[in-house]
Protein backbone atom coordinates (compact mmCIF):
# COMPACT_ATOMS: atom_id res chain seq x y z
CA UNK A 1 0.00 0.00 0.00
CA UNK A 2 2.63 2.26 0.67
CA UNK A 3 4.46 2.45 -2.83
CA UNK A 4 1.04 3.08 -4.71
CA UNK A 5 0.85 6.49 -6.11
CA UNK A 6 -1.03 8.59 -4.16
CA UNK A 7 -3.04 11.96 -5.50
CA UNK A 8 -3.88 14.94 -4.09
CA UNK A 9 -5.88 17.66 -5.26
CA UNK A 10 -7.61 21.02 -4.52
CA UNK A 11 -5.67 23.96 -3.60
CA UNK A 12 -7.22 23.81 0.11
CA UNK A 13 -5.29 20.04 0.67
CA UNK A 14 -1.80 21.07 -1.47
CA UNK A 15 -2.21 24.49 0.80
CA UNK A 16 -2.29 22.47 3.83
CA UNK A 17 0.22 20.03 2.60
CA UNK A 18 2.74 22.74 1.95
CA UNK A 19 2.54 24.30 4.98
CA UNK A 20 2.89 21.46 7.23
CA UNK A 21 4.33 18.90 5.31
CA UNK A 22 6.35 19.97 1.83
CA UNK A 23 8.49 17.21 1.96
CA UNK A 24 6.00 14.44 0.76
CA UNK A 25 4.78 16.53 -2.54
CA UNK A 26 6.54 15.20 -5.23
CA UNK A 27 4.92 17.15 -8.47
CA UNK A 28 2.39 19.39 -8.66
CA UNK A 29 0.18 20.15 -12.05
CA UNK A 30 -1.97 23.28 -12.41
CA UNK A 31 -4.10 24.59 -14.58
CA UNK A 32 -3.29 27.88 -16.48
CA UNK A 33 -5.56 29.61 -14.43
CA UNK A 34 -3.66 28.15 -11.01
CA UNK A 35 -0.43 29.24 -12.15
CA UNK A 36 -1.27 32.70 -11.73
CA UNK A 37 -2.50 32.30 -7.85
CA UNK A 38 0.07 33.89 -5.91
CA UNK A 39 -0.23 31.83 -2.46
CA UNK A 40 0.90 29.01 -4.01
CA UNK A 41 3.08 30.08 -6.29
CA UNK A 42 5.09 31.57 -3.57
CA UNK A 43 4.84 28.54 -1.45
CA UNK A 44 5.67 26.00 -4.36
CA UNK A 45 8.87 27.96 -5.34
CA UNK A 46 10.08 28.21 -1.14
CA UNK A 47 9.65 24.74 -1.09
CA UNK A 48 11.54 24.29 -4.95
CA UNK A 49 8.70 22.05 -6.04
CA UNK A 50 8.66 21.52 -9.81
CA UNK A 51 5.43 22.12 -11.58
CA UNK A 52 3.76 21.19 -14.80
CA UNK A 53 0.96 21.70 -17.12
CA UNK A 54 -2.58 19.73 -16.31
CA UNK A 55 -2.46 16.91 -18.12
CA UNK A 56 -5.17 14.24 -19.17
CA UNK A 57 -3.68 11.19 -17.98
CA UNK A 58 -3.20 13.25 -14.56
CA UNK A 59 -6.99 14.14 -14.48
CA UNK A 60 -7.41 10.03 -14.89
CA UNK A 61 -5.53 9.51 -11.79
CA UNK A 62 -7.55 10.97 -9.24
CA UNK A 63 -10.82 9.70 -11.09
CA UNK A 64 -13.63 11.47 -13.29
CA UNK A 65 -15.60 12.65 -9.78
CA UNK A 66 -12.89 14.81 -8.25
CA UNK A 67 -13.00 17.89 -7.69
CA UNK A 68 -9.57 19.25 -8.57
CA UNK A 69 -10.05 22.80 -8.28
CA UNK A 70 -7.02 22.99 -11.32
CA UNK A 71 -4.53 21.68 -8.81
CA UNK A 72 -3.33 17.97 -8.77
CA UNK A 73 -0.01 16.88 -7.12
CA UNK A 74 1.13 13.34 -6.63
CA UNK A 75 2.53 12.54 -3.09
CA UNK A 76 5.80 10.46 -1.89
CA UNK A 77 4.24 7.59 -0.04
CA UNK A 78 7.74 7.11 1.41
CA UNK A 79 7.87 10.49 3.60
CA UNK A 80 3.67 10.58 3.87
CA UNK A 81 3.88 7.34 6.49
CA UNK A 82 5.80 7.88 9.83
CA UNK A 83 7.11 5.03 11.29
CA UNK A 84 5.92 3.06 14.17
CA UNK A 85 8.65 3.97 16.61
CA UNK A 86 8.47 7.75 16.03
CA UNK A 87 5.25 7.80 16.15
CA UNK A 88 5.31 6.48 19.78
CA UNK A 89 8.06 8.84 20.72
CA UNK A 90 5.33 11.58 19.27
CA UNK A 91 3.35 9.67 21.56
CA UNK A 92 5.13 10.54 24.50
CA UNK A 93 5.18 14.20 24.26
CA UNK A 94 1.62 13.86 26.13
CA UNK A 95 0.47 12.82 29.93
CA UNK A 96 -2.11 10.66 28.12
CA UNK A 97 -1.47 10.00 24.54
CA UNK A 98 -4.61 8.70 22.17
CA UNK A 99 -3.79 6.44 19.10
CA UNK A 100 -6.43 5.27 16.92
CA UNK A 101 -6.11 2.14 14.95
CA UNK A 102 -8.64 1.88 12.29
CA UNK A 103 -9.12 -1.85 11.88
CA UNK A 104 -10.00 -2.68 7.82
CA UNK A 105 -12.21 0.59 7.29
CA UNK A 106 -13.31 0.44 3.57
CA UNK A 107 -15.13 3.54 3.54
CA UNK A 108 -12.47 6.55 2.78
CA UNK A 109 -14.41 9.09 3.52
CA UNK A 110 -14.69 7.68 7.21
CA UNK A 111 -11.13 7.44 7.14
CA UNK A 112 -10.39 10.75 6.58
CA UNK A 113 -13.23 12.38 8.46
CA UNK A 114 -11.41 10.45 11.44
CA UNK A 115 -8.29 11.50 11.28
CA UNK A 116 -10.11 15.17 10.93
CA UNK A 117 -11.52 14.18 14.25
CA UNK A 118 -8.50 12.59 15.32
CA UNK A 119 -6.46 15.79 15.38
CA UNK A 120 -8.88 18.21 16.72
CA UNK A 121 -9.35 16.26 19.68
CA UNK A 122 -5.88 15.71 20.67
CA UNK A 123 -4.77 12.08 19.47
CA UNK A 124 -1.26 11.37 18.39
CA UNK A 125 -1.27 9.04 15.81
CA UNK A 126 -3.20 7.00 13.40
CA UNK A 127 -2.58 3.06 12.25
CA UNK A 128 -3.81 1.31 8.95
CA UNK A 129 -3.57 -1.98 8.11
CA UNK A 130 -1.25 -2.27 5.35
CA UNK A 131 -4.12 -4.92 3.73
CA UNK A 132 -7.93 -5.18 3.42
CA UNK A 133 -8.32 -1.60 4.54
CA UNK A 134 -8.56 1.67 2.78
CA UNK A 135 -5.30 3.29 2.50
CA UNK A 136 -4.60 7.42 2.09
CA UNK A 137 -6.19 8.71 -1.02
CA UNK A 138 -7.16 12.01 -2.49
CA UNK A 139 -10.50 11.24 -1.24
CA UNK A 140 -9.15 10.44 2.36
CA UNK A 141 -7.13 14.14 1.90
CA UNK A 142 -9.98 16.23 1.19
CA UNK A 143 -12.40 14.33 3.40
CA UNK A 144 -9.84 15.43 6.18
CA UNK A 145 -9.68 18.24 5.92
CA UNK A 146 -5.57 18.65 5.01
CA UNK A 147 -5.16 16.95 8.47
CA UNK A 148 -3.91 14.03 7.37
CA UNK A 149 -0.37 15.97 7.13
CA UNK A 150 -0.64 17.15 10.89
CA UNK A 151 -0.68 13.81 12.82
CA UNK A 152 1.46 10.94 12.21
CA UNK A 153 -0.43 8.45 9.85
CA UNK A 154 1.41 4.61 9.91
CA UNK A 155 1.39 1.57 8.19
CA UNK A 156 1.33 -1.61 10.52
CA UNK A 157 1.49 -5.50 9.62
CA UNK A 158 -0.20 -7.48 12.15
CA UNK A 159 -3.13 -6.19 14.17
CA UNK A 160 -3.53 -8.05 17.36
CA UNK A 161 0.55 -8.16 17.15
CA UNK A 162 0.96 -4.29 17.51
CA UNK A 163 -2.27 -3.86 19.79
CA UNK A 164 0.00 -6.60 21.82
CA UNK A 165 3.17 -4.37 21.84
CA UNK A 166 1.02 -1.03 22.76
CA UNK A 167 -0.38 -2.95 25.92
CA UNK A 168 2.81 -4.03 26.78
CA UNK A 169 3.99 -0.43 26.94
CA UNK A 170 0.82 0.72 29.47
CA UNK A 171 -1.17 1.32 26.68
CA UNK A 172 -5.06 0.12 27.55
CA UNK A 173 -7.08 -0.57 24.69
CA UNK A 174 -10.93 0.10 24.07
CA UNK A 175 -12.62 -1.35 21.23
CA UNK A 176 -15.47 0.69 20.10
CA UNK A 177 -18.59 -2.14 19.56
CA UNK A 178 -22.57 -1.43 19.56
CA UNK A 179 -23.00 -3.48 22.66
CA UNK A 180 -19.69 -3.05 24.60
CA UNK A 181 -19.74 -3.47 28.41
CA UNK A 182 -18.25 -0.33 29.42
CA UNK A 183 -20.40 2.89 28.90
CA UNK A 184 -18.41 5.82 27.35
CA UNK A 185 -19.63 7.95 30.00
CA UNK A 186 -18.17 5.75 32.47
CA UNK A 187 -14.87 5.72 30.69
CA UNK A 188 -11.45 7.44 32.80
CA UNK A 189 -8.76 7.87 30.04
CA UNK A 190 -6.55 8.04 32.20
CA UNK A 191 -3.98 6.55 30.80
CA UNK A 192 -2.34 5.96 27.19
CA UNK A 193 -4.74 4.96 25.20
CA UNK A 194 -5.39 3.17 22.02
CA UNK A 195 -8.77 3.76 20.75
CA UNK A 196 -9.72 0.59 18.21
CA UNK A 197 -12.27 1.32 15.37
CA UNK A 198 -13.15 -1.81 13.19
CA UNK A 199 -15.32 -2.30 9.99
CA UNK A 200 -17.91 -0.74 8.77
CA UNK A 201 -20.00 -3.73 8.46
CA UNK A 202 -18.78 -6.40 10.44
CA UNK A 203 -17.14 -4.10 13.58
CA UNK A 204 -14.05 -5.17 15.88
CA UNK A 205 -12.90 -8.72 14.59
CA UNK A 206 -13.38 -11.58 17.42
CA UNK A 207 -9.64 -12.14 18.13
CA UNK A 208 -8.87 -8.82 18.33
CA UNK A 209 -11.98 -8.06 20.34
CA UNK A 210 -10.57 -10.77 22.36
CA UNK A 211 -7.62 -8.18 22.92
CA UNK A 212 -9.66 -5.19 24.19
CA UNK A 213 -9.30 -4.06 27.96
CA UNK A 214 -12.44 -2.53 27.65
CA UNK A 215 -15.17 -2.94 24.92
CA UNK A 216 -16.99 0.71 24.52
CA UNK A 217 -20.79 1.58 23.76
CA UNK A 218 -22.03 4.73 23.58
CA UNK A 219 -25.42 5.40 25.06
CA UNK A 220 -28.17 7.11 22.25
CA UNK A 221 -31.75 7.01 22.12
CA UNK A 222 -33.29 3.21 21.24
CA UNK A 223 -35.03 4.60 18.82
CA UNK A 224 -31.91 4.35 16.67
CA UNK A 225 -29.43 1.53 16.48
CA UNK A 226 -25.91 2.81 15.58
CA UNK A 227 -24.28 5.60 14.41
CA UNK A 228 -21.01 4.99 11.44
CA UNK A 229 -17.89 5.23 12.18
CA UNK A 230 -16.90 8.36 11.97
CA UNK A 231 -19.47 9.87 13.80
CA UNK A 232 -19.07 7.00 16.64
CA UNK A 233 -15.19 7.60 16.53
CA UNK A 234 -15.38 11.43 16.76
CA UNK A 235 -18.12 11.00 19.77
CA UNK A 236 -15.49 8.89 21.78
CA UNK A 237 -12.37 10.98 20.95
CA UNK A 238 -14.68 14.28 22.35
CA UNK A 239 -14.74 12.30 25.13
CA UNK A 240 -11.05 11.55 25.43
CA UNK A 241 -10.46 15.18 24.92
CA UNK A 242 -12.52 16.52 27.69
CA UNK A 243 -10.36 15.63 30.21
CA UNK A 244 -6.80 15.23 28.15
CA UNK A 245 -6.44 17.69 25.57
CA UNK A 246 -6.00 20.60 28.48
CA UNK A 247 -2.85 17.93 29.53
CA UNK A 248 -0.95 18.25 25.85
Amino acid sequence: MATEKIYLYGKHALTEALLSRPEVISKVFLSKEMETDTELASLLKKHSISISGMKGDVKRGIGSDAVHQGVIAVLNPEKLYSSFEDALKNSEKKKNPCIVLLDELHDPHNVGAIIRSAVAFGASAILLPKHNQAPITGVVIKTSAGMVFRIPIVLIGNVNQTIRDLKDKGYWSYGLVMNGSTNLLDAKFDSPTLLIVGNESVGIREKTLELCDIPLSIPMDPKCESLNAATATSIVLYEYSRTNLDLQ
